[in-house]
């Protein structure tokens, strides 16, 4: 049985721009609680990967916070859009695809020191690893490594999330859906790094 192994705490890079960051959360909040808490987890989880794959304490803050707001950008779509519950029509997965860069220009207008580097991984966590994602089809190692982890660690709590309109997915299934996505939408290497964490197997010596 896999079983997910994640920090309890979740500790941000301090920044004099804070109340920017806390406006954002609490805009995010008041749009969607779903979102919010989805995002929480998705930082907890980024988190536990970035220090799996031994980035630099610089990098792990930024990537916490590009998971923490990866979906910020969803605040200025529409109800019927954001909460329907059957599969979309163009217009609005066109609607949908947008919230990477709303993301990415929200976090920019923070003014923090890092906001670029944070609004960089938001804008590109829908990419895909052959170039079929979104909003800039970047391929492979063009993807940020950030925002290829972070689309594992959001498709996998989405996947295993209640929603209104539909029941959790187990995790073993989950799974096995982002094994199929190896190669396609998403990073083979990631995708064992992220097994071993739900494992809650050593991370590999360098």
């Amino acid at each position: 049985m896999l079983t997910i192994t994640t920090p309890v705490g979740l500790s941000l890079p301090p920044e004099d721009s804070s109340c920017a960051i806390d406006v954002l959360a609490a805009a995010l909040d008041q749009r969607d609680s779903y979102t919010d808490h989805h995002c929480d987890r998705v930082s907890q989880l980024a988190q536990a990967m970035g220090q799996r794959c031994e980035l630099s304490e610089e990098r792990i803050g930024h990537l916490v916070l590009a998971a923490r707001f990866h979906d910020v950008g969803k605040i200025g779509i529409r109800d019927e859009v954001l909460l329907y519950p059957g599969k979309l029509d163009d217009n609005k997965m066109d609607a949908m695809r947008s919230h990477p860069e709303r993301g990415a220009r929200l976090f920019a207008a923070t003014g923090r020191s890092d906001a670029k580097a944070v609004a960089t991984l938001i804008r590109h966590h829908h990419e895909a690893w052959d170039g079929s994602g979104y909003p800039h089809g970047l391929q492979g190692e063009d993807i940020p490594l950030e925002s290829r982890i972070l689309t594992i660690v959001d498709g996998f709590d989405a996947m295993t999330s209640q929603r209104p309109y539909r029941d959790a997915m187990a995790t073993q299934r989950a799974v096995e859906i982002l094994a199929n996505d190896r190669g396609r939408l998403i990073d083979r290497r990631l995708f064992s790094e992220f097994m071993g964490l739900l494992r809650g197997d050593p991370a590999p010596a360098a």
